[in-house]
Formats: C-alpha cells, sequence, structure tokens
C-alpha cells in the first residue's frame, strides 16, 4: 500500500451517457449512441476521444449531500445499495459505502463542467419509476463557470434549483487503474447512465474540443481511419457496451448487476522483442502479485506473436513497433460478473506516446 501512495494514484470517475436513438435504426447494430468529448491538445489525454470525467474532490464527499438525498426520501438503505462485500472501490477510503456516493457525484459534476449536461432530479424517491438517467435545465454558462472554480458550487446549485444529483442513475461498470509507467496516474470508477431523449444542446468547456454522439460501429470506423484516437480504457469499454445492443436491455443490465464484484483492470507492460503488451487481469502472463511500483515485465528474447501463441488464456492488448494500431484480444478468459465478450480481436488507433 506504502509504494501505491508514493506513485500518486488520484482518485477519479468517468461516466460513459448512452442516449437512445429512436427513427432510423439500421444504420447501427445498437440502438443507442455513446457521449464522446475531445481533449486539447494540452493536459490529460492530449487530442483523444474520451468520456467525461475527472478527478475526485473534497467537496464530493461532504456529508451535505447525505442530508440532501436524505430530505427527497432517500435512507441509509438506499446509499448501501451502491456497495456489497468485495465490491472495489478505491486504495484509500476506510468507508466505501461514502466512496461510491462520492465518485458518482465527480462524475456527475464533471460531466456538467466539461459539456454542459446535468444530470440531476427533482423527484422524490416514491416518486421514481425509472432507471433512465434524468436531465435538468439550469443556466449552463453561470453555473459551469461557477462549479468549476469552485466544486462545491454544485451544493449551492441543487438547493437553489431544488434538486439533487442523480447518483441512482449512475451503474457501476468497471474500475481502471493507470500503469504505474505514466506521468499522471488515475484509479478510475466508470459509469453507465443511459437517456431516454438526446439533450438538444450540450455546452463545452475549455477542457473539450468536440463533443459528438455516436454508436460503436463508427466509433471505432472512424478511429481505423484517424479520424479520432481512442484509448485502451475508451475502446475496451466501447467494445463491452456493443454486446448489448438494446438500451434497454442494458439499462436493466446495469441496474441488476450495479453492486456486484468486478475485476480492477490494473494493465502490466511486458517488453517483448518487437513491441510491448499490456496484459490485464485473467491474462495468464499476468503476475500472482502486485508491488504497484516497477512491474514491468521483460520478455525480449520472444516477440509478441510467441507470447501469445505460448498463451491460454489472454486478454491484452498488443502493439508492434513497427505497426500504429494496437490490438485488443481475448481468448479464453471469461469476465467476473460482466459481460463475457468471448474470443475477439479488435484493432484500433492508440498513439502510445500520448500517456499522461
Amino acid at each position: 500500500m506504502k509504494t501505491v501512495v508514493q506513485r500518486g494514484w488520484r482518485n477519479a470517475s468517468s461516466l460513459i451517457v448512452l442516449n437512445k436513438r429512436y427513427g432510423d435504426l439500421t444504420r447501427a447494430p445498437v440502438n443507442y449512441d455513446i457521449l464522446l468529448q475531445t481533449r486539447p491538445s494540452t493536459g490529460a489525454f492530449p487530442n483523444g476521444v474520451v468520456f467525461p470525467g475527472g478527478v475526485t474532490e473534497p467537496a464530493d464527499d461532504s456529508e451535505q449531500w447525505l442530508k440532501l438525498f436524505k430530505s427527497f426520501g432517500y435512507s441509509d438503505e438506499d446509499f448501501a445499495t451502491f456497495y456489497s462485500t468485495g465490491t472495489p472501490t478505491t486504495l484509500f477510503q476506510p468507508n466505501p459505502i461514502l466512496r461510491h456516493i462520492a465518485l458518482r457525484i465527480t462524475a456527475i459534476r464533471e460531466t456538467f463542467e466539461e459539456v454542459g449536461l446535468l444530470l440531476c432530479s427533482r423527484d422524490f424517491k416514491s416518486n421514481r419509476n425509472s432507471f433512465y438517467a434524468s436531465v435538468l435545465d439550469v443556466d449552463t454558462k453561470f453555473w459551469q463557470k461557477e462549479i468549476s472554480k469552485n466544486p462545491e458550487q454544485l451544493l449551492n446549485l441543487c438547493k437553489e434549483y431544488n434538486c439533487y444529483p442523480d447518483i441512482w442513475s449512475l451503474f457501476y461498470w468497471s474500475q481502471w487503474m493507470t500503469p504505474c509507467n505514466f506521468r499522471r496516474r488515475f484509479d478510475t470508477a466508470f459509469f453507465v447512465t443511459t437517456l431516454q431523449h438526446r439533450p438538444e444542446k450540450l455546452k463545452c468547456s475549455s477542457e473539450v474540443t468536440k463533443v459528438q454522439w455516436d454508436n460503436p460501429t463508427d466509433i471505432f470506423k472512424k478511429n481505423i481511419q484517424l479520424e479520432l484516437e481512442l484509448h485502451p480504457p475508451q475502446a475496451y469499454e466501447i467494445l463491452r457496451l456493443a454486446h448489448i445492443p438494446d438500451i434497454d436491455d442494458l439499462t436493466k443490465f446495469g441496474a441488476k448487476r450495479n453492486k456486484h464484484n468486478i475485476d480492477v483492470i490494473y494493465p502490466i507492460d511486458i517488453i517483448a522483442k518487437d513491441g510491448t503488451i499490456l496484459v490485464y487481469p485473467g491474462d495468464d502472463l499476468y503476475p500472482s502479485s502486485l508491488d504497484y511500483y516497477n512491474d514491468a515485465i521483460n520478455c525480449e528474447d520472444k516477440t509478441v506473436l510467441q507470447l501469445r501463441e505460448e498463451t491460454s488464456v489472454i486478454h491484452r492488448l498488443e502493439k508492434l513497433h513497427a505497426e500504429k494500431k494496437s490490438m485488443l484480444i481475448f481468448k479464453n478468459y471469461k469476465q467476473n460478473n460482466h459481460i463475457n465478450m468471448g474470443d475477439k480481436l479488435l484493432e484500433f488507433y492508440y498513439n502510445e506516446t500520448n500517456k499522461v
């Protein structure tokens, strides 16, 4: 644990927003689009296409949130639904239930700050009848500026508009830890939320250069054509989402498995003769113990293909030095309380030099 603290992983949240698509449903195998934003050339994930999100602030942990939720009829039993024993949360929080609440507030706050989408509700618990998220219209320009300067202002927004962050519409989807050889490291909880109608207008902050809605098929097509760049977690999660083509089924699945234990994905570097490999938990090459400090594995006497052919269970990302594309590969790997994707190989473009 000491080495993890020394390496400086920061707690963060990322929100995958899905919008139900109506009308022509023949252009894609799924009936929803995913909200993506493009980062500027400076800062975290330069030029990358990512989901909204950011680091957790002390204001997200405020006990005032519990009082606000209780004023709308929620109880300690409702908070407890976010967590069951053994569910990953964060490396540094002694109270996992409060941590899950804070991570959801982070995701909602950051999504509003970055793209102007406010997932808040005015409904009392007794009036809720859907797992779909509520979207609230406010003076976006004013409150984006205020909350960006001071995250505590989100609570003031909720008091002024008599609402609360719609944390019960966020489904705990996955958890990723940035490899320790990156300059900036995050312990990030990924959540999924679904919308029945696309917001008419989004307002980007200076942290975002472009916002788009797109389906998984077109996202990967544009990536291969070098129209957009995906980082490994985004490519992985978009591929996983695509295995449930109907947004209603996906919403029900997310709500059902919301508090189940899942594997934290902490990639380990393997250095091969002709490239590099990021192995994920469950892969035959994944180490049995981790020190979170200097965990790269040297296999420079073998090629990437040799290392693939020598293993039975494969859960990894391969990158050849001579290729621009990376390959995300699954073989004989079974997800823990999640969507099993079967045997699969996905090629996508990822600029490995843009390590944040």
